[in-house]
């Protein structure tokens, strides 16, 4: 494999992580670890095409409320351990502080998920560092937000720099009509939904990625 996006039928997001320059003058190898939108958008043709790539194991970033609305459809017929890892829980009413702001920032939404979903990344780090479990793809709904912080987190792990990890999260802007579209086939009342986040994460704009880093170097 040596082209990053992988054409599927069903999902339109799924895209290899090989090639970057990493730490010490190597590189990230192709065809080992993929980041895609919902798995249960598989066809049958999707399915022959992950077992051309050898997947092993799918890594589901989604909440028990999605899992649980959709599920995961033809990844269930395929030789493929799914592992669902929420990031975050909505069944449970997480009180908050007092002080307590919603983010203003796509960046500072990003930020969040990290914090709210660090257990879940952490797993999904010790999985992929499992020469057993790959070939390995990691997904959420659309393949944006919650996989495009982990992307940016594994990458940065492996040494990647800045400017590979912002412009690896940038390609999902050139599907995001169509995952829009896709989503307000599915759930009509979206729109209200995305009224209330900051309308910058409607897209994928590097400026997104690139604030996150700087947030995640202040905190961290």
């Amino acid at each position: 494999v040596t082209e990053r996006r992988v054409a599927l039928a069903g999902p339109l997001n799924f895209r290899d992580l090989g090639g970057y320059p990493a730490a010490d003058g190597r590189r990230v190898q192709w065809g080992r670890v993929f980041r895609s939108d919902s798995l249960h958008h598989l066809t049958d043709l999707d399915g022959g095409r992950l077992g051309e790539l050898g997947v092993r194991t799918a890594l589901d970033f989604r909440a028990h409320d999605e899992l649980v609305e959709v599920g995961i459809g033809r990844l269930g017929e395929l030789d493929i351990r799914h592992v669902h890892l929420p990031t975050v829980d909505r069944a449970i009413n997480v009180p908050r502080p007092p002080d307590w702001t919603p983010p203003t920032s796509a960046a500072a939404v990003y930020l969040t998920m990290m914090e709210h979903g660090a257990a879940a990344y952490a797993a999904a780090l010790d999985a992929i560092a499992n020469p057993d479990n790959l070939p390995t793809v990691f997904f959420c709904m659309a393949g944006k937000d919650r996989t495009g912080v982990f992307s940016a987190v594994l990458l940065g792990v492996l040494g990647v720099g800045d400017a590979d990890i912002v412009d690896d999260y940038a390609i999902t802007h050139e599907v995001i009509d169509d995952i829009h579209a896709r989503t307000r086939t599915a759930r009509p009342n979206i729109d209200e939904v995305w009224s209330r986040l900051p309308r910058e994460i409607l897209g994928a704009h590097a400026a997104t990625m690139e604030g996150l880093l700087a947030l995640v170097r202040d905190r961290w």
